[in-house]
């Protein structure tokens, strides 16, 4: 019998299906096990895992117990998270994203720990290998401005590392201190009508987020390059081309300025690219998603985009682009929660990558 009711746990009503809602939501000690694959040229292969626990309010839970749907109602989740790579890189920590007064304020905050070993292209013919012992520490709010879709919000962030560079100090110089205490204060206006936070199909998120990093901010004794700005602005967009085709766009443009530490420079993020390995002074990029649904269950997915990074002195009319595509699936493992898993394997200029993916690909 026990053996029945924790498959009961895992099976949807709706449609007998394999689910997690119930198990979630439905149990104090539910959580969700995420987990996680890497095969970023940047840090190594390698995995690891989070596992999750999902906050439901009050008035979300009648709501579902009623036979609601809530899949667009946000819930606070907490989450503890760790992975290693075989080149020896660690992190660990935790999270929390609280959505409070029925949506009007959102919350998210952490701690992390990591130690690693980072292949940091310094040039187009320079290549070195970066450790960075770090602390990370972040805290970041939006309040809703009336009813509207409109969050206006801030952030802080505390970053210590410690880094060596075996063998390359002669060619890099100061620009990668040894020891670096970074922290920021942050603006940002964020527009935000999706219909689920976890694995949108609907709806637009945008944002316009301006980082103030200055010494004047610190504790202790900082590297001396801590006097930047870093501009960021994107667009999400989610639309339903028919009942079972679906589109994703995605636009992103970053921008530093000032005496700014290596890991500043802002870089190419996307699925196929390996972390900080094109880098300017300025970033841009898009991406166009294409999903088609097998059924309320399965969807598959292809991918493409193209970005490009270059410096103050180029403009982006002499910039590089680069291309990347790939294939994938989702499979709704929580209906209730709207949230999707799967997998997606992507193509770049110079290698391939295997990614797992929970909800959202952004």
């Amino acid at each position: 019998m026990a053996n029945a009711s924790i498959m009961d746990q895992f099976t949807d009503p709706q449609d007998g299906r394999i689910d997690a809602s119930q198990f979630i939501l439905d149990n104090s000690t539910g959580f969700l096990p995420i987990p996680m694959m890497i095969t970023d040229p940047a840090v190594g292969v390698g995995g690891g895992g989070a596992l999750l626990f999902f906050h439901e309010s009050e008035e979300r839970k009648q709501k579902r117990e009623a036979g609601e749907e809530v899949a667009d109602t946000p819930s606070s989740v907490s989450g503890l998270v760790g992975l290693a790579t075989d080149n020896g890189t660690k992190l660990y920590g935790g999270f929390h994203s609280g959505n409070w007064l029925n949506d009007r304020v959102r919350y998210l905050g952490g701690l992390f720990k990591a130690d690693v070993n980072l292949n940091y292209n310094f040039m187009d013919d320079v290549k070195v290998q970066v450790n960075s012992d770090a602390v990370y520490f972040f805290q970041d709010i939006d309040v809703r401005l009336g009813q509207s879709d409109f969050f206006l919000g801030g952030t802080y962030t505390y970053m210590q590392t410690n880094n060596s560079l075996p063998q390359m100090n002669a060619v890099v110089g100061d620009s990668f201190a040894h020891s670096i205490r970074d922290q920021d204060l942050a603006l940002k206006l964020t527009y935000d009508s999706r219909n689920n936070h976890l694995a949108p199909t609907q709806g637009t998120k945008a944002g316009v987020k301006v980082n103030f990093h200055d010494v004047d901010f610190g504790m202790g004794q900082p590297s001396s390059k801590d006097h930047y700005t870093k501009y960021h602005t994107y667009l999400h967009r989610y639309d339903r081309l028919s009942e079972r085709w679906g589109l994703a766009l995605r636009g992103d443009v970053k921008r530093v300025e000032g005496d700014y530490t290596f890991y500043a420079r802002p870089y190419v993020d996307m699925r196929g690219i390996a972390a900080m390995s094109i880098q300017g002074s300025n970033t841009a990029l898009t991406e166009v998603e294409i999903g088609y649904d097998l059924d309320d269950r399965w969807t598959l997915i292809g991918f493409t985009g193209v970005g490009t990074a270059y410096e103050d002195n180029e403009g982006l009319s002499r910039a590089k682009w680069h291309s990347t595509g790939g294939a994938g699936f989702r499979y709704l493992i929580a209906r209730q929660l709207g949230l999707t898993t799967g997998v997606d394997v992507a193509v770049g200029p110079q290698e391939e990558t295997v990614h797992v993916q929970f909800g959202g690909s952004w």
